[in-house]
């Protein structure tokens, strides 16, 4: 299965039209920070590989779905607090280089 945007592409080769604009890399991106605690932006074609990149279980989904809705909580903001806490607890030392308390 060809993506669409590369299908489109494709396309447009074939027929002889200019493709520069569509091959240009996304520069939607995410955020870093640097040596100095300054929130910076990363370029998707300067990230190596997604730090986080993982599914959640279809029952695990539901449940955060009926939380999210029952409790009316910024299920964002629970996951980051919930997760630095469990790097802290399993991983102090690192924790302790990386995160600010």
């Amino acid at each position: 299965m060809v993506l669409g945007k590369y299908r489109r592409e494709e396309d447009r080769r074939k027929k002889g039209e200019p493709t520069a604009a569509i091959s240009q890399p996304s520069h939607t991106s995410v955020e870093g920070v640097d040596e100095t605690g300054h929130i910076e932006a990363v370029p998707n074609r300067e990230r190596k590989s997604p730090i986080v990149s993982f599914s959640i279980p279809i029952d695990l989904r539901s449940c955060l779905q009926a939380v999210r809705s029952e409790k009316s909580i910024n299920l964002s903001m629970w996951v980051e607090r919930k997760l630095r806490e469990a790097v802290i607890d399993e991983f102090p030392t690192i924790a302790e280089k990386h995160l600010k308390t």
